[in-house]
């Protein structure tokens, strides 16, 4: 397995304190492959880390755990670094999510790349489908990294809902209302 997309230092470093917080590190460590484990040792070795890196993470993780260090991740770590240009968009606008949904690539872009975000607006601007499509297949737990930059979403634009999750190949698809 070799993924075409990234991960970045700062958020590997996010999901290894978050792992260290939720007690999930040491088995992690112990379960993934030898080269993951040099990354969640010293994830600022190098700016990006191929996908594999995370792939291995929430995999030997599973589903609900990888959930859980998605949301403390991007609360802990991630969340402070959008903050601020969220903050900016937010100001500015009178549809806080719709805002921030504008501005998704960006957002996500501190985290990965080479991972396609789209959003897709409801006929009422009160909801949408947000997909994040990879360059090749990925395992379904990976869907579990995205629920923490909805619930970094939700809590700045104080409003928000998950309504549905799948998992597909390529693509995790969303569906979110406010």
């Amino acid at each position: 397995m070799s993924a075409s997309w990234q991960v970045s230092a700062t958020y590997l470093k996010s999901v290894v304190g978050a792992m260290r917080v939720l007690g999930h590190l040491a088995r992690v460590e112990q379960a993934v492959s030898p080269s993951t484990r040099a990354a969640l040792t010293t994830p600022h070795a190098q700016s990006w880390w191929s996908g594999d890196v995370l792939i291995d993470v929430v995999t030997a993780l599973g589903l609900e755990p990888a959930r859980a260090v998605g949301i403390r991740a991007s609360r802990d770590g991630m969340g402070p670094l959008v903050r601020p240009l969220a903050a900016v968009v937010l100001a500015l606008t009178k549809s806080p999510f719709e805002a921030l949904l504008n501005r998704l690539s960006t957002f996500v872009g501190a985290g990965v790349k080479g991972v396609e975000s789209r959003v897709v607006m409801n006929a009422e601007k009160n909801g949408a489908v947000v997909s994040f499509v990879f360059p090749e297949a990925v395992p379904a737990e990976l869907v579990a990294v995205w629920i923490g930059l909805f619930d970094v979403g939700f809590s700045l634009a104080r409003s928000g809902r998950l309504l549905s999750e799948k998992a597909e190949p390529t693509a995790h698809r969303f569906e979110i209302a406010w």
